[in-house]
């Protein structure tokens, strides 16, 4: 079922019984701790997402996540602006209690990550927290377009292998 507004709330319990998906969009503007984080975005940027449920035989409940934003960064090596498409792609175990989230989490941390299931969980809330856990913790540009000497290994083939070091940068400005 595709949601296009900016509450929805599913039962965790229902979807992962009968293996639903739920799927929707909203404006990257409704997620206030990601806009908090990060400049103003464009009034158009969309987050789409799907809440896929899943129940093992064993009666483990599963939530497949997915959602994918485009974000608009500083680069915090040439100060500009870009715009860099966000992927989330999580699995999370759905537990029926507080205390069921500790159980062995702490021996193996490859271990899925677990929530607390509820019959009103909201989705946007959950989307927000993995695509948070997404951004970068340093924006940059892969290769920085405004600063001298930058260019992709694609338009120059020995860029590997011919790297200038910052110093000799910094040397030639002060021959100059």
């Amino acid at each position: 079922m595709e949601k296009h507004c900016t509450d929805v709330f599913i039962d965790v319990f229902q979807l992962t019984s009968l293996g639903l998906e739920e799927t929707g969009e909203a404006p990257l503007q409704y997620f206030a701790r990601i806009a908090d984080g990060v400049q103003a975005q464009d009034a158009a940027s969309i987050v789409r997402w799907s809440v896929r449920g899943r129940l093992t035989p064993a009666g483990e409940r599963f939530l497949q996540i997915e959602a994918q934003a485009d974000i608009q960064f500083e680069c915090q090596r040439c100060l500009s602006f870009f715009t860099k498409t966000i992927n989330v792609s999580n699995v999370v175990q759905v537990v029926g209690s507080e205390d069921a989230l500790d159980d062995d989490q702490d021996l193996d941390p490859e271990a899925t990550e677990r929530i607390v299931g509820s019959q009103r969980l909201d989705v946007l809330a959950l989307i927000e927290d993995e695509l948070i856990l997404s951004l970068p913790y340093v924006p940059m540009h892969d290769v920085c377009p405004s600063l001298p000497g930058s260019f992709s290994s694609a338009e120059d083939p020995d860029a590997d292998a011919v790297r200038l070091s910052p110093f000799a940068a910094l040397g030639k400005l002060k021959k100059d």
